[in-house]
């Protein structure tokens, strides 16, 4: 089965409360839609703030969460001087803190910061036929590159989802990976 490859570049999931702080509103204006889970790509954009560096315009993506996320590769939390964790999405447990800003106001984002690890989403119904499960861990070839293997990839199954391997800027660039690539499964 071949599956597509996005590419991930640091972006900012907000909650309701830090919505209110940072854009006065709780309602993100839709810049472009995305795929998975009905989310888009805000119009709203914030600055990261880390102990060393600042990243500019950084992507929203909407709708709100529970709980603010911000998703960097290694080399942004380096660049930033953030000790940045490589966990699953939504596992912030000891993460790193950042402070976010716009023009509204600035929120202190504690235990908020990862480096999201590569993974696969599924649906149930892709799942299920493929034998595979929630948090299961696989290893992924590159079309086209038959020595190229992702190893360790964990398996997120959702309803919402649809079949992509995502992964970041750092681990792409080194083989020249773009989206719209495809791994085989």
């Amino acid at each position: 089965m071949t599956i597509p490859i996005v590419v991930q570049h640091r972006h900012v999931h907000v909650s309701e409360a830090d919505a209110l702080i940072l854009f006065q509103s709780t309602d993100l204006e839709t810049s472009t839609v995305i795929d998975q889970r009905n989310q888009f790509v805000a119009k709203q954009t914030v600055s990261i703030h880390g102990p060393s560096g600042t990243f500019e315009k950084v992507c929203v993506i909407g709708p709100v969460r529970s709980h603010t996320q911000v998703e960097l590769s290694s080399s942004d939390a380096f660049a930033i001087g953030v000790n940045a964790p490589l966990r699953i999405s939504g596992d912030l447990d000891r993460s790193a803190s950042v402070i976010l800003k716009t023009d509204f106001g600035e929120v202190r984002a504690k235990a908020s910061t990862i480096i999201p690890i590569r993974h696969l989403h599924l649906s149930p119904q892709m799942a299920k036929e493929l034998n595979i499960s929630h948090h299961d861990v696989i290893s992924l070839r590159v079309k086209d590159r038959e020595q190229m293997m992702f190893d360790h990839v964990v398996v997120r199954v959702h309803p919402t989802f649809i079949p992509a391997f995502h992964l970041t800027k750092d681990e792409a660039a080194p083989q020249w990976i773009q989206t719209g690539d495809s791994v085989i499964l």
